[in-house]
Order: C-alpha cells, then structure tokens, then sequence
C-alpha cells in the first residue's frame, strides 16, 4: 500500500477513536439498578398456579427486557439478584421493604433498587347465551405496584403504578379453561392476558423512567446520600464525582424524624423529613465531597439525608 494512503487510513482510524470512547463513557453513564422479583402474595385468588407459573419473575423478567430496550439504565442480572437475596437470606425474612432492599442494593453496588408486587392478575368474562352459544366479552386486568429505592439514603424516591388492560369478544372464556401455556410464551403473549400484561410491563416502565430522569428531555433526578461528617462549619457527604456532584452545587441537608408504615404490611412507604440546612459543595472525590453550611440554622448529624437542590 502506497504510503499516502496508509497514512490517510491510520489517521481516519484515529479520528475514529474519540467518537468510540463518548460511547462507552454515555453507557458507563447509564444508571445503574436492580430490579428484585416481584411479590404476587398481595393477590387472594392466584388461580395462575395450577399452571406452574413463577408470576413474580416472569413479571420481572419482561420488565428488565422492556427497560433494556429503552437504553437508559443498566441492570444487574437475575441470577446475581438472586445470589444475594439467598446469601443474605432476605427471601426467609418474609417481604422486602425500603430498608432492606437498600442493603440489597449496595451489596449489588446499585444506585437505586426496584421492589414491587402484582396486586391484580384477572380475567372477567361477561355476557349471555344467543342460540345456544355463549357470546361474551372478556376482559383481562393487570396491575404492577412499584418503589424507586435510592441505595445510598433508603429513600423512596417514587411510587409507580403500572396498569394493562385488553378485551376480546366472542366465545366464552374462563380461568379453567385457558390452555396450558408457559407464562412469556408465544401463545401467551397473543392472549388478551398477555397482552394486558405487556401494556401493564410498558406503562410501569415509562412511569419509572420519567421518575429517575423526569420529563425535561432526559434531566437527571436530584443526586441524593448522606451526611458521612460534620467538622465546624464543613459537612462531608457520601455521595462525590461518581454520583455526579460538581464544585457549587447545593445540598438541601434534612433529618428524619418518622418512618411511615403501611399498617397492613408494616412497609416503610414513606419518611417524614425536617429541613436543618443547605451545604454548598468545595471540594469533590470520587466517592466523596464536602462543603460548608451556606443557609439555615440548624446543626447538621452523621446520617442526615442530603439531597441536591435543583433550581
């Protein structure tokens, strides 16, 4: 090869090598989450069981690939999920709340963690008899409830409901005579409860990315952690360079001063939080920074919640 035009194609090559690296760095960028296997206990009539359907995973498992699909999280797999809970043994603790899904979540080295249930799996079929055949309308129902937990504060930071319904008329159709089909099959997916599901998978989905990024064109959710430690007039935080904190960014430092609980399952659902300060970012680590207390007049603690203020 003459050599102009080997040195015309290493330079092309090396022009290449910039737009190659933004990629993997854009990537790398990506949230990284868990999603654990959802609970399906909430549901009294589990009529799914006579098939040897794992509703839970099975839910979980088209979730993960519809969030995948989207190219905006990175998600651990199953099978390491499912390592951790057994090690840890939380599947022996009976159903996982903020809490302990945020240890689940740091052992996996996730910035936010998924718990969710199914709380409706239905088929109703109503209608009547015309000439000795049953014409009827079924419908098929599914609800996905879900918590973004942030792993570093144990907070939940949005509740998402995912709801999936479709219709079919014509010959009459119950739960005891749905044929025996794998629960993600083919056959599955074409039947309106597949189909309810799969519009339960994406409604849920869409619902859970707009609360990590919000609506404005893909705008990243306040950074949140904890105040590691205080020294005079300069707080330390657990969150740096990592979690995106830059030089000048400002911290809204709150304490909790109650857990609540929902009384049937005794999950904490939500945190009752006091203002105490706002601290102004000097210096950042990779997985630290600290700055000084800018406004208000309270003392800030080791545990404190720190979370970024957005203009």
């Amino acid at each position: 090869m003459p050599m102009v035009k080997k040195g015309l194609l290493i330079l092309i090559l090396l022009s290449l090598i910039p737009a190659v690296g933004v990629k993997l760095l854009a990537a790398e960028k990506a949230p990284l989450i868990a999603i654990l296997p959802f609970d399906d206990g909430s549901i009294q009539n589990r009529w799914w069981t006579r098939y040897n359907w794992d509703l839970g995973k099975g839910v979980t498992d088209m979730l993960v690939t519809e969030l995948l699909a989207q190219k905006k999280f990175r998600l651990v797999e199953r099978e390491m999920i499912d390592k951790v809970l057994q090690e840890q043994n939380f599947g022996a603790r009976g159903r996982v709340d903020a809490g302990t899904a945020a240890k689940i979540g740091k052992i996996l080295g996730v910035k936010y963690i998924v718990i969710g249930r199914i709380t409706e799996f239905t088929i109703d079929t109503k209608g009547g008899v015309l000439g000795g055949v049953g014409l009827t309308v079924s419908t098929a129902r599914v609800a996905l409830d879900g918590r973004l937990v942030d792993t570093t504060t144990a907070e939940i930071i949005a509740s998402v409901r995912g709801n999936g319904e479709s219709k079919q008329s014509g010959l009459a159709l119950s739960l005891t005579n749905l044929p025996f089909i794998a629960f993600g099959a083919k056959d599955f997916q074409e039947s309106i409860l597949g189909k309810a599901t799969r519009a339960a998978i994406t409604d849920f989905s869409g619902k859970l990315t707009e609360a990590v990024f919000g609506n404005a064109g893909g705008a990243a959710a306040p950074i949140s952690g904890k105040v590691a430690a205080v020294s005079g007039n300069k707080v330390y935080l657990n969150v740096g360079a990592n979690d995106g904190v830059t030089v000048g960014m400002v911290f809204t430092i709150s304490r909790v001063i109650e857990e609540v609980k929902d009384p049937d399952t005794g999950e904490v659902i939500d945190l009752i939080t006091e203002e105490v300060c706002e601290v102004t970012i000097g210096e950042v680590k990779d997985s630290s920074s600290n700055g000084t207390i800018t406004a208000g007049t309270g003392k800030p603690q080791k545990g404190d919640l720190a979370v970024e203020k957005q203009k």
